[in-house]
């Protein structure tokens, strides 16, 4: 019984994880897979008190990472914290990885203060895994994470840096210069977010700059400068649709931007094959349209000129490896230009929308309930900048803790920030 249940919580921690990301789930219908999941978790739970030596610490060293997550996921609700935090010193990466998962979910006592010790003992890699748990879990103290805004270790300073909502001002006026103009992708994005969330001036224009400079390693600068500009902003990021490598990026950035302006080019690439389905899922995002029924092709139909399934096609080093996008529906582009053409005049220019409405606190929490979870994660970071770090909703996290954030945040959200985020800047 206690392998059947094991068996069952590999599988359904599979499909609870592919859901976190998926374009077509919704925060209702990850919750129906989180249920099963943690069913099969709590029989692991209830029934391994004198098998976990049979059962589930053999599991540890199985080869499928959502097996492992399971196993360590159980035995820290056994309270084994000594056992898997020595494992997860030792692991192999992808085995880590999936040590790590469990630790960021876990809710056993005392695991966060086990964890900050942790950081004080391990080598750069595994202290920045650390760092990364500690910033899932909420429990890194500021006082902490400043000890490693300058840290050698790239890794560290982004995990320090992502995990500081907000930024101490010290911090801000010592380290944000020197942050933002570093060589490290991740860093100068790490500090862009980090800025923005305490209105530091330089942090916008650092952002605006990786827009106008085409910067190819900074497609997250591509979505903040979409979320936090004004319709005169724009233009900058329909520039860097020429750029056919930035394409798909662009499209995706647009779809966070709510303005008409983004929502007609996002029609017009819904007639590029390769572009439609992400031109789509944008386009529906800022209107409220959902792309379904008359408004989709039907199942297993394709426009002409689409690209077969890379399992269908010849090239042998095609990437066989599915993508959220795959899953996406292929607009019917006739049958949405003439929603477009009935409905465009309640679109006003120079107001950003979300989900068809003119966009605001309560909207964007709404959005955060209701938009397909791969959206969702970007959202939940608007939120934390526009209310400078204080609501924070963790979109894979398990779903009965994100909805107690959705409810904090629903609470107060005639006080999240509605202004473009060049102003009011320090």
């Amino acid at each position: 019984m206690l392998e059947e249940h094991l068996d069952e919580a590999e599988f359904r921690w599979l499909q609870w994880e592919k859901s976190l990301g998926a374009p077509d789930f919704t925060l209702i219908e990850t919750a129906r897979l989180e249920e099963l999941l943690l069913a099969h978790l709590d029989g692991l739970v209830i029934g391994a008190a004198t098998s976990a030596d049979s059962v589930l610490r053999p599991a540890l060293d199985a080869e499928d990472p959502f097996r492992v997550s399971a196993a360590a996921y159980s035995l820290l609700a056994l309270g084994e914290v000594d056992e898997i935090l020595r494992r997860l010193r030792g692991a192999e990466p992808e085995a880590r990885t999936a040590i790590r998962r469990a630790l960021e979910l876990s809710e056993a006592p005392g695991l966060g203060a086990r964890l900050l010790d942790l950081l004080t003992r391990e080598d750069a890699a595994p202290r920045a895994e650390v760092l990364e748990m500690l910033s899932f879990r909420r429990e890194a103290p500021p006082e902490v994470l400043a000890h490693y805004f300058a840290h050698d270790e790239q890794r560290v300073r982004v995990a320090a840096l992502r995990a500081a909502m907000p930024l101490p001002e010290d911090a801000a006026r010592k380290l944000l210069p020197m942050l933002l103009d570093s060589s490290h992708p991740g860093i100068r994005a790490a500090a862009m977010g980090a800025g923005l969330t305490i209105g530091v001036r330089q942090a916008w224009e650092a952002c605006r700059a990786a827009v106008r400079a085409h910067d190819e390693h900074s497609p997250e600068a591509m979505v903040l400068f979409a979320m936090g500009g004004n319709e005169s902003d724009v233009p900058l990021l329909l520039a860097l649709l020429d750029a056919e490598d930035l394409r798909p990026h662009v499209l995706w950035a647009l779809g966070f931007s709510g303005r008409v302006s983004a929502m007609e080019v996002c029609l017009s690439y819904m007639e590029v094959p390769d572009m439609a389905r992400l031109a789509g899922e944008s386009f529906s995002a800022m209107t409220g349209l959902r792309l379904e029924g008359p408004y989709a092709l039907p199942a297993g139909e394709r426009p002409e000129g689409a690209a077969p399934p890379a399992e269908f096609q010849d090239d042998l080093d095609a990437d066989l490896e599915p993508r959220p996008e795959d899953d996406l529906p292929w607009p019917d582009v006739a049958a949405i230009k003439g929603w477009w053409r009935d409905e465009k005049r309640r679109f006003v220019k120079g107001t950003r929308y979300l989900h068809g409405q003119p966009f605001s606190g309560t909207v964007l929490v709404d959005a955060l309930e209701t938009s397909p979870m791969r959206r969702r994660h970007v959202l939940a970071r608007e939120l934390a900048l526009r209310s400078r770090g204080t609501l924070m909703v963790h979109t894979r996290a398990f779903t009965h803790v994100q909805r107690a954030e959705l409810a904090k945040a629903r609470a107060a959200s005639s006080r999240i920030r509605m202004q473009s985020f060049d102003s009011g800047l320090r």
